[in-house]
Formats: C-alpha cells, structure tokens, sequence
C-alpha cells in the first residue's frame, strides 16, 4: 500500500512519507547497503535521531549536528582496546567508569550500571572482545542491532544509530565495508533516485541503493 501511495503521489508532502517503518518494510532487503566505514561522515546527535526515529526523509539530513566518526567517544574507547587490550586499569574507559561510579553517577552502559568492578569489567570486555573479533576475522555481523544508515542529498553516508562500537572499531581497523540498513533519507536524495531510476520511489531507492552499496 505504501509503495502505491507514494508511486501516485512522490513529492515529500505526502503524509506517507512519515510512515517510515512501512517504508522500510516496504525496502525490505533492499534498504540493507555494504559501505566503506570511512565513507560515513559522521554519527547524528541522539536528541536530533529521537523525533525522526517515524520518519523516512529528513530535510537537510547532512548538514545536521553530526559528530565524526573519529571524533566520538566510542572511537576513543577503541583506541583505548588497540593501546591496552587486556591492560584496561591503564585505560581512560575504564578510569572513567571508576571515578563516574565513585561521584556516585554510575554509567549506564546498554542497560548496564556499571556501579561495581565486575560490572565495569564486563562491559570493558565485552567491546574489547568484539574489537578483536573484527581485527581476527572482519566485518561479518548479522542480527537484530544492524546499523541504521542515512543518506543525505549528495549521497553522504550518515550513521543514525546502533553498532557504534561496530562502526568505530571498523573505522579504526581499515576495514573494507560495514553493513546496515538505510533508514532515513534526504528528500532532496530521493527525488534525484527517482529522476535517475524511474518508477515509484520505493523501487528507485532500491535501485540507487544497490548502486551505492560496495558488494553488489
């Protein structure tokens, strides 16, 4: 239904547009893309993703508060796994989690407070263990918490949400490619999908999709 609706009506004041979960029902496996983790310009602040989170297109999309990928606090946490692996006493990560639970503000790492050792302990290991996953064996992840990609009007890769550590740790690594979802997009984007593949704007995405995507 999304797809016919927006095939008799594509401009992006159509009320569909803001349907996005049906949009990327609709994309399906076609919204999923392999891109160069170093090609992402950069991840979108938390408070900018939590409005947009119903909707496809996002007006403006690179020109957002973006936070590059280097620059994160994330990134800093894999290089903290490069410089100490197994060593994490002598890492700003875990010095941090020590003195945030010592000023009695404990972290909140994914559901975890981290207000003891163990449990700090746990969380640093847990990313120090995917680190070297990827450095051993490359980007191969399939499962429910695949990054969420958006694409801004001159094509740019923006990183929306989840797989940070994922990102950052293939950004650092030199990996060739990272996988996700597209999720959001430019309006401006879409109708330029549209002009060059024709069809409904469902199947454009799709078809420009697989044009950017580094694994055919």
């Amino acid at each position: 239904m999304i797809s016919g609706l927006l095939a008799l009506a594509p401009a992006a004041w159509n009320p569909a547009w803001r349907c996005g979960e049906a949009i990327r029902a609709a994309l399906g496996e076609g919204a999923r893309i392999a891109v160069d983790p170093r090609r992402v310009i950069g991840k979108l602040a938390a408070g900018e993703m939590a409005p947009l989170k119903t909707h496809f297109l996002v007006p403006g999309l690179a020109g957002r508060q973006l936070t590059p990928i280097r620059e994160l606090h994330t990134y800093r946490d894999v290089e903290d796994f490069a410089a100490h692996g197994d060593d994490y006493a002598a890492t700003r990560l875990f010095r941090w989690l020590q003195q945030a639970a010592a000023e009695g503000r404990p972290i909140n790492a994914r559901g975890v407070t981290c207000d003891s050792e163990d449990k700090m302990l746990d969380y640093y290991r847990t990313y120090l263990d995917l680190f070297r996953r990827l450095q051993r064996d490359g980007y191969r992840y399939t499962g429910p918490d695949e990054i969420c990609f958006g694409i801004g009007a001159g094509s740019e890769v923006v990183h929306m949400r989840r797989g940070t550590h994922r990102l950052a740790s293939a950004h650092f690594l030199g990996l060739p490619s990272v996988t996700g979802y597209v999720t959001h997009a430019d309006p401006a984007w879409v109708a330029a999908c549209r002009v060059r593949h024709g069809g409904g704007p469902v199947a454009a995405i799709a078809a420009a999709l697989r044009a950017l995507s580094v694994v055919p």
